[in-house]
């Protein structure tokens, strides 16, 4: 499989080519109109799970120098399905923008729910048949259970006994409790079910992002979230791009891709670029025949703090790959 710098979005502006949809827009709370550049970044993938690369085009990426050429048993096992790998891609980017939502409220102190929540049912499992995607997990046996990581390990904890669990459910306006006995599989007991976060958010945030999967672009859209609800212009008019995974609790987690991201925020026009701590060396390299400024980023507070400075002209002492 071959990746390669793919298309970039403006998240401050439309979806391009013509169209002037807002790429994100939001309800429920006072927004500020956005201006400036606030670049997302993507890759695009030739090749990979039931997509075949012929030599000329893995030739003509390696001339190229910014793309990558891989076996994509690199990437995933040799039975997934081009099928597979979309669906897990969606799912990974509806999830990037919840949890950049969340992330940007909890930067903005604004309060809201979460619950734990069934994400995934597999087939033929003790689960199958009893809950389904989207049931909220209120209780396990008698115990109240949180919406957070601590209590998806309250529920692995009690699975991990091996005795039948009472979890009392929200399915819509519906509350029930239903007995599920875990299987053993692999040494381990298991109900069958993927557990994530459901939140209730005062704001309704709509992303207008069509044909891109995964979960890079939530510290950009947390960022976007927080200009368009603060006044002012976080960017200052200056051209930023940037990439990093981000939790609930604002923390940057390392993306891949991130040599052809720089490539393609180079091409894009941008002077910074916000990069994960822990794809720095990665970036560093890539950029190193570009004007880019590379900014290390850790958290959505020290991204969103690196920016103000750039828009303020206060460059000197932003954080640096390398520095502590």
């Amino acid at each position: 499989m071959i990746q390669k710098p793919g298309p970039v979005f403006n998240t401050l502006g439309g979806t391009g080519e013509g169209d002037h949809t807002p790429l994100l827009s939001i309800t429920g709370m006072k927004t500020y109109p956005l201006s400036g550049q606030l670049d997302m970044l993507t890759v695009g993938v030739v090749g990979g799970p039931g997509r075949r690369v012929n030599a000329s085009q893995a030739v003509q990426s390696v001339i190229a120098g910014h793309d990558t050429v891989l076996p994509k048993e690199a990437y995933y096992p040799l039975t997934t399905t081009a099928e597979e790998v979309d669906t897990a891609n969606t799912a990974e980017m509806a999830s990037s923008q919840d949890l950049a939502t969340a992330a940007a409220l909890t930067e903005l102190g604004v309060d809201f729910g979460s619950a734990l929540a069934v994400a995934q049912v597999t087939p033929g499992s003790p689960a199958d048949g009893t809950l389904r995607p989207d049931d909220r997990i209120l209780k396990i046996d008698s115990s109240q259970v949180s919406g957070d990581n601590a209590g998806a390990k309250t529920v692995q904890t009690r699975v991990a006994k091996g005795r039948p669990v009472d979890l009392t459910i929200q399915r819509g306006k519906t509350k029930k409790t239903v007995t599920i006995r875990p299987t053993q599989t692999d040494g381990k007991f298991a109900l069958g079910i993927v557990l994530g976060q459901k939140y209730d958010f005062p704001v309704t945030v709509k992303y207008n992002v069509e044909g891109v999967g995964g979960p890079s672009a939530g510290t950009i859209f947390a960022l976007t979230i927080i200009d368009a609800l603060t006044p002012g212009d976080l960017t200052g008019g200056k051209p930023i791009a940037g990439t990093g995974a981000i939790t609930a609790d604002g923390t940057v987690q390392p993306i891949g891709g991130a040599r052809q991201k720089v490539a393609a925020a180079a091409a894009a026009g941008n002077e910074y670029f916000l990069a994960p701590r822990d794809n720095c060396a990665e970036v560093l390299e890539a950029a190193a025949q570009t004007d880019l400024h590379v900014v290390r980023i850790d958290d959505l507070k020290s991204a969103r703090a690196s920016v103000e400075k750039i828009a303020a002209g206060r460059t000197n002492g932003l954080p640096a790959c390398g520095t502590n």
